[in-house]
C-alpha cells in the first residue's frame, strides 16, 4: 500500500491488510500442498473390497480438492490495493472459513483412514502430515488461527486413528504426533508474535519517516537558513541564489567578495574574520548586515575542510532580534511616555557614580505632578494618561539629549544631569521644567492647569550611592512642596536632620494616641448679623512630654501619611462631642474630618455611639470636610455622608475654591455651610479678584440656602469688608484665639474669658448689627 492509503488506516487495521496480502500470495501453495496430501494419503491406504470405502476415498480427496481450488480462487482474487477495510474484513472471515473447512475434513478424513492402515502406510502418512505441519507454519504465518486449526485438526485425526487401531506402535505414534503438534503449535505461537512485532517496528518507522519527510519538506519550504561557502582567502565562491536574495545583492557583486564586508564593523565582525583566518570551526556568531537601515541580522556557523575551503550555514534572525529589543527595550523603558523605567534609571545612576572621579559632579532631579491625582480621578485614567505623556514630552524638551529623563512611577518623574558647568545650570534646568508644566494643557478639548515641584541634589567626588542621592531628591522634593509647590528646592544637610526629627516624632505619635496625650483647643464661630457666639471649632494639640505643645501642621500629616489618623480621629471626634454636651448654652461644635477617616468602617458606629453615650442633639454637631474627600471614590463618600446627614448631623465643606469642581460638589451634596478659605480673606483688601470670589460665594450659598463662614480674619479691614458681603459667621485671630477646655468648662460668663481684641470685633460686630 502507499503511503497515502496507509494514513487511512490505525495501525491494527494495516495489520490486518497485511496479513490478508502475505496469505493471497502463500495460500495458493498451502491449498494445493493441501489436496495433493489428501491424494496422496488416498493412494498409499490398502484397497477395500467395501463399496463405502471405495466411495469415501473417492470423496474425501474431491471435498479437499473443492476446498483448495476455493481457496486458491479466493487467494487470485484479493485485491492488494483496497482501501475498503470492509471489504478486508469480509475477506479475511471468507480465508478463515474455507481454511477451517480444510482442517475440519482433513481431521476427519484422518480418523477414518487411518484405522485402514498398516503399520508401514501409518509411517508414510506421518511424514506426510509432518510436511504439512511444517509448510503450513511457514505458508501460513500470516493467518496463525488458520495453521493453528490445521495443525489441531490434523493431529487429533492422528490421535483418533491411533485409538481406533489400539496397537503398541500406534500409540507411540500417537505420542511422537502429539510432541510434533505442540512443537508446531508453539512455533507459529512464536512466529505469529514476531510477525506482529515486527510489523508494528515497520509501521512506527513508516509513521517517524513520514514525520520527518514533512518536517524536511516544511524546513525545507519555510527556512531562513541558507548554505555559503569561502576560499582559502575568506572569500566568498559558488554564491547560491539564496544567498544572494538573502543578502538582497547580485551573484555576480558578492562573488569572490570577502564575506566580512557584507556586515557592519564591530566586535563581532572582528571574530568571524579573526575565525576565518585562523580556520577555526565556530557556531551561531550574529552579525548586523551593512546597508540596511532597519537593520538585518544573520548568525553564522562553519567547519573548515580538508580542500582549504570553509562552509558553513547563514540563518536570518532579523525578527527574533527586534523581538529581543523590544523586550529589552519593554524591560528598561515606561510603556506610556517612552522613558527609562527606575531600574534603567538605578542602573544608570549607581553606574555613573561608580564612573565619577574626584572632581565630576551630577545632578538628581526628582518631581512629580502637583495635584495629579486629583486630575485622574475627576477626569478619567485616560485623560490622566494624556496628561502624564505630554508632561514627559515637555520635560524631555528641557535637557540636553545626553541627560537621563525617566518615569519611575505614577506621576513622578526624574533626570540626571551629568555635563553642566555649575549648580547654577542646573537649578536653571528645574526653572525651566517648572515654568513648562505650568503652561496650560489641553487633553481631549479640555483646558488643564498642572504644576510641578523639583527636588534637585548633588553629588561631586567619588563612592555616591545611588540611594542616597534619591532620597536627598525625595526630601528637597518635600522642600519644594511645603514652599508652595510649583518651585523647585535644592537639597540641604538640615532637610535631613528634619526627616530624622519627622520619624522620631512619627514613633512618639504612636505612643501618645495610646497614652492620649493630646488635649482640644476650640476657636469661636461668630454670627457676623449680631456678634453672637453660633458654635466652636475643635482644634486639638499634642503635649508631648518633651518638646510641649505640637500644633496640628506638624503631627496631622504624619497621622495621614500612617494610618494614624484613624484611632486620633476618632478621639478627637468622641472627646468634642462629649465635651461639647456640657456646654450650657447649647452651641454647635465644628469636627474637622480627614478623607481617610471618611473611608473607615469605624466612622459611622463611633459616631453614633458617642451620640447616644452622651445625649448629645445631632444637630449641635458639624463635620467639617475638605474637598479632596469628594475627589477620591466620591459615590462611596457621598453615600456615607448621606448616612451621616440621616443622623442629623451638619456637614460643612472646608476649603471652598482650593479644589476642582466645586460647584459640581454643591450639587452633588446638600452642604448645610460653606467655609471661604482664608487664601482669599488672606488679600482681601489688595486684590479684587478675592473679592469677587467671595460675593460669588454668598450670592451662591445664599441662593441654595446655605451658610457661609469666613476664616483666617486677622485685621480688622477684612471684618469690615465682610459685614456688607453677605456672609454669615466668621472665625480667626481677630475675632477670638482658641480656648483650652478649662476656659470653656469653669462656669464663668463667656465674655470674660474673651481678650482685648476679641472683645473689640464682637462689639463691633454687636454695634453694627
Amino acid at each position: 500500500m502507499g503511503a497515502k492509503q496507509e494514513a487511512v488506516f490505525s495501525r491494527d487495521e494495516l495489520l490486518l491488510a497485511r496479513r490478508l496480502a502475505d496469505y493471497a500470495t502463500r495460500a495458493p501453495i498451502a491449498a494445493m500442498l493441501s489436496g495433493l496430501s489428501a491424494m496422496i494419503a488416498c493412494a498409499i491406504a490398502p484397497m477395500q473390497t467395501h463399496s463405502l470405502w471405495h466411495g469415501l476415498c473417492a470423496l474425501w480427496p474431491a471435498i479437499i480438492g473443492v476446498i483448495s481450488v476455493a481457496r486458491v480462487w479466493q487467494a487470485g482474487r484479493i485485491q492488494h490495493d483496497t482501501i475498503d477495510f470492509g471489504y478486508i474484513r469480509k475477506q479475511v472471515g471468507l480465508a478463515h472459513v474455507l481454511a477451517f473447512a480444510d482442517a475440519l475434513f482433513w481431521g476427519l478424513g484422518l480418523g477414518f483412514i487411518g484405522t485402514m492402515l498398516d503399520l508401514a502406510a501409518l509411517v508414510t502418512i506421518c511424514v506426510l502430515l509432518a510436511g504439512m505441519l511444517t509448510a503450513s507454519t511457514v505458508n501460513l504465518r500470516s493467518m496463525p488461527t488458520v495453521g493453528i486449526a490445521l495443525t489441531v485438526s490434523l493431529a487429533a485425526g492422528g490421535c483418533v486413528a491411533g485409538l481406533l487401531r489400539g496397537g503398541h506402535a500406534d500409540l507411540a505414534a500417537m505420542s511422537v504426533l502429539v510432541f510434533y503438534a505442540l512443537v508446531v503449535l508453539h512455533c507459529i505461537r512464536v512466529d505469529a508474535a514476531d510477525y506482529e512485532a515486527r510489523f508494528k517496528a515497520e509501521f512506527t518507522v513508516g509513521e517517524n519517516t513520514e514525520t520527518i519527510r514533512m518536517l524536511l519538506h516544511d524546513y525545507e519550504a519555510q527556512s531562513a537558513d541558507w548554505l555559503w561557502q569561502v576560499d582559502g582567502s575568506g572569500c566568498l565562491i559558488d554564491v547560491s541564489d539564496r544567498f544572494s536574495e538573502a543578502a538582497c545583492r547580485p551573484k555576480s557583486e558578492i562573488e569572490g567578495r570577502e564575506i566580512v564586508g557584507l556586515f557592519r564593523a564591530g566586535m563581532q565582525r572582528e571574530q568571524l574574520a579573526s575565525r576565518l583566518l585562523r580556520r577555526e570551526p565556530f557556531r551561531d556568531i550574529t552579525l548586523e548586515l551593512d546597508g540596511f537601515d532597519n537593520g538585518r541580522w544573520w548568525t553564522l556557523s562553519a567547519t573548515p575542510r580538508d580542500d582549504g575551503t570553509i562552509r558553513g550555514v547563514a540563518r536570518d534572525v532579523t525578527a527574533s532580534r527586534r523581538t529581543e529589543q523590544r523586550v529589552a527595550f519593554m524591560a528598561h523603558h515606561d510603556g506610556l511616555t517612552g522613558l527609562a523605567n527606575r531600574f534603567l534609571f538605578g542602573e544608570t545612576l549607581s553606574g555613573q557614580l561608580a564612573r565619577q572621579r574626584s572632581g565630576d559632579i551630577c545632578a538628581l532631579l526628582y518631581l512629580d505632578l502637583d495635584h495629579f491625582k486629583s486630575i485622574n480621578d475627576t477626569l478619567g485614567h485616560s485623560c490622566g494618561d494624556l496628561l502624564l505623556t505630554e508632561a514627559a514630552r515637555r520635560i524631555s524638551s528641557k535637557v540636553k539629549g545626553h541627560d537621563l529623563v525617566a518615569r519611575l512611577g505614577g506621576d513622578e518623574f526624574a533626570v540626571l544631569l551629568t555635563r553642566f558647568r555649575d549648580r547654577e545650570e542646573a537649578l536653571n534646568v528645574a526653572e525651566r521644567i517648572v515654568a513648562a508644566i505650568v503652561e496650560p494643557f489641553r487633553i481631549e478639548g479640555q483646558k488643564l492647569n498642572i504644576s510641578t515641584s523639583v527636588g534637585v541634589a548633588f553629588f561631586k567626588g567619588q563612592g555616591g550611592k545611588a540611594d542616597d542621592l534619591l532620597r536627598q531628591a525625595d526630601l528637597a522634593l518635600y522642600a519644594a512642596k511645603a514652599r508652595g509647590r510649583s518651585c523647585f528646592a535644592q537639597f540641604e544637610p538640615w532637610m535631613e536632620e528634619k526627616e530624622r526629627e519627622r520619624a522620631a516624632l512619627e514613633a512618639d505619635l504612636r505612643t501618645a494616641i495610646q497614652e492620649g496625650q493630646f488635649a482640644l483647643h476650640f476657636q469661636p464661630l461668630i454670627k457676623i448679623e449680631n456678634g453672637r457666639i453660633a458654635g466652636f471649632e475643635a482644634l486639638v494639640r499634642w503635649e508631648h512630654p518633651r518638646f510641649g505643645v505640637v500644633m496640628p501642621g506638624e503631627f496631622i500629616p504624619i497621622a495621614e501619611d500612617t494610618g494614624l489618623i484613624i484611632p486620633l480621629g476618632e478621639w478627637i471626634m468622641r472627646n468634642a462631642i462629649k465635651q461639647a454636651a456640657g456646654w450650657r448654652d447649647g452651641q454647635r461644635v465644628a469636627i474637622n474630618l480627614s478623607p481617610i477617616q471618611l473611608r473607615s468602617a469605624r466612622l459611622l458606629p463611633m459616631l453614633i455611639n458617642s451620640i447616644a453615650e452622651t445625649g448629645m442633639d445631632p444637630s449641635r454637631i458639624e463635620l467639617e470636610i475638605t474637598e479632596n474627600v469628594l475627589m477620591q471614590d466620591s459615590e462611596v463618600n457621598i453615600a456615607t455622608l448621606h448616612k451621616i446627614r440621616d443622623l442629623g448631623v451638619r456637614i460643612s465643606l472646608d476649603d471652598f475654591g482650593t479644589g476642582y469642581s466645586s460647584l459640581n460638589y454643591l450639587r452633588s451634596f446638600p452642604f448645610d455651610k460653606i467655609k471661604i478659605d482664608k487664601c482669599f480673606v488672606n488679600d482681601l483688601e489688595r486684590r479684587e479678584d478675592c473679592q469677587a470670589i467671595i460675593r460669588a460665594v454668598t450670592s451662591l450659598a445664599g441662593t441654595l440656602g446655605i451658610d457661609t463662614v469666613a476664616e483666617g480674619i486677622e485685621r480688622e479691614e477684612q471684618l469690615n469688608w465682610l459685614q456688607g458681603a453677605g456672609v454669615t459667621e466668621v472665625q480667626g485671630f481677630y475675632i477670638s484665639y482658641p480656648f483650652n477646655v478649662e476656659e470653656l468648662s469653669d462656669g464663668r460668663p463667656f465674655e470674660g474669658k474673651r481678650d482685648d481684641d476679641w472683645r473689640r470685633g464682637t462689639r463691633r460686630l454687636t454695634n453694627a448689627a
